[in-house]
């Protein structure tokens, strides 16, 4: 039934190209982010939904650019040319990293090959997302893979399907770039926020109820993958989301039934802490290896600043620099970024945090606190907020929902400023 379903809705965004092309840009997102080829893998055997919804994402944007259908200023977005900086400066690292007569286990292609997707396909939807339509579809489709998430993650848990969980620990997608807990629980923290504020959008009293039904059922999904930096990462968002949430009783609520979901942790965090300790006793490995990972990570960036020592090459370079000191990889996306590829990409990333961060202080003065605008900005700039947090304890520098939320901040930032644009000239004309 699922790849009936989906064979049907490929041949409807095929047929939809010209007059609908960002329901293509949507299909490559839902596959990138949801991920089915993974969840029902019995389904698509043999069947390529990436590069087929990338493909058509493609084609739809060549149509529209044939067109004279593109807006050619989104590409003008502070996001989009700090991406394709740190792109070639990713490659200019690799070109002249120090350690390219060292094998490093994984291969650097496959970052920068995933880098390299990442911003064509983030050209590319950039493009197709041009419209108030596609934008709000593009939001509904991250609260619907957020519902699905939370229903497939308990789904487990209750049914009692234990092949999915991994020494006590929901262990995320059975393949694919999510197959890991940390970064699968990371992706609900992001996707959270599009069901917390759903219910200060949503009108219909029955979709609220549901989102709200919703909000533990995610919490309980984050509790299944134990991941203590994820929770950290849900606890500062959800902080963050305070600050935003005029309602003074829904915040009270809010933190009270997340202090709850922290005392339910604590249980899982002693066990997991007290097994750590336990077996850095027995060992001559520290109690935390990230902290040892931190430092060698401050030392190689100090010592190859301008541009690292290439992609994927953490740990051969921690091994020939400093060692014993540690094994292990950065364990920190910004420590990723510098001291792999240099303190340019490390500022390129905190960059994307301070602009997007700008953009949704922009929407947050010039639209009213009920529209969809608002929604959207509120929704995305908290999810970044979580996976800034999560990112401290861990390396996902190729984690593409990351730059899905950037997008989505710039897109719905350059549709309010639009959209003020029309306002400011009915006015000027008005008094003329």
């Amino acid at each position: 039934m699922v790849k009936i379903l989906t064979i049907l809705a490929l041949l409807f965004t095929t047929t939809m190209l010209v007059s609908a092309p960002y329901l293509s840009a949507l299909s490559y997102t839902m596959v990138s982010v949801m991920q089915p080829q993974y969840i029902w893998f019995w389904s698509f055997e043999g069947i390529p939904l990436f590069k087929i919804t990338a493909g058509l994402s493609i084609l739809a944007w060549i149509i529209q650019a044939a067109k004279g259908e593109i807006n050619w200023a989104v590409y003008g977005s502070g996001q989009y040319k700090a991406l394709a900086l740190l792109v070639l400066v990713m490659h200019l690292s690799n070109l002249f990293s120090p350690f390219n007569s060292y094998f490093a286990g994984t291969s650097a292609e496959i970052v920068l090959g995933t880098m390299r997707t990442i911003f064509i396909m983030y050209t590319v939807v950039l493009g197709l997302i041009q419209n108030k339509k596609a934008l709000v579809t593009f939001c509904y489709t991250m609260l619907a893979i957020a519902a699905y998430y939370t229903y497939w993650t308990n789904k487990a848990y209750f049914e009692q399907d234990w092949n999915m969980f991994k020494g006590g620990r929901f262990s995320g997608l059975p393949s694919g770039p999510y197959r890991d807990e940390n970064a699968f629980s990371i992706l609900l923290v992001i996707l959270m926020h599009f069901i917390l504020f759903g219910i200060l959008y949503f009108k219909d009293k029955r979709i609220k109820v549901g989102l709200i039904i919703l909000i533990p059922f995610l919490w309980h999904a984050l509790i299944l993958c134990a991941s203590r930096g994820a929770l950290l990462s849900a606890g500062v968002s959800t902080l963050f989301a305070t600050t935003i949430i005029r309602s003074k009783q829904l915040n009270i609520i809010l933190l009270i039934a997340f202090a709850g979901a922290i005392i339910w942790q604590g249980g899982n965090l002693l066990n997991r802490t007290t097994a750590t300790v336990s077996k850095a006793e027995h060992s001559e490995e520290p109690i935390n290896p990230r902290l040892a990972s931190w430092k060698v990570g401050a030392k190689l960036t100090q010592q190859y600043p301008l541009l690292g020592v290439g992609p994927q090459r953490f740990q051969i370079a921690s091994r020939v620099n400093f060692p014993g000191e540690s094994p292990h990889v950065a364990h920190n996306t910004l420590l990723n970024f510098s001291a792999n590829t240099g303190v340019i990409a490390g500022f390129i990333y905190l960059y994307f945090f301070f602009k997007s961060f700008a953009n949704f202080r922009y929407v947050k003065a010039h639209t009213k606190p009920d529209s969809i605008y608002a929604y959207i900005n509120n929704a995305s700039m908290c999810g970044l907020m979580g996976f800034y947090v999560g990112a401290i304890f861990l390396d996902l520098i190729i984690f593409e929902p990351f730059y899905f939320i950037i997008l989505l901040i710039s897109v719905n930032y350059f549709q309010v400023k639009n959209l003020n644009k029309v306002a400011d000239k009915k006015a000027r004309s008005n008094e003329i």
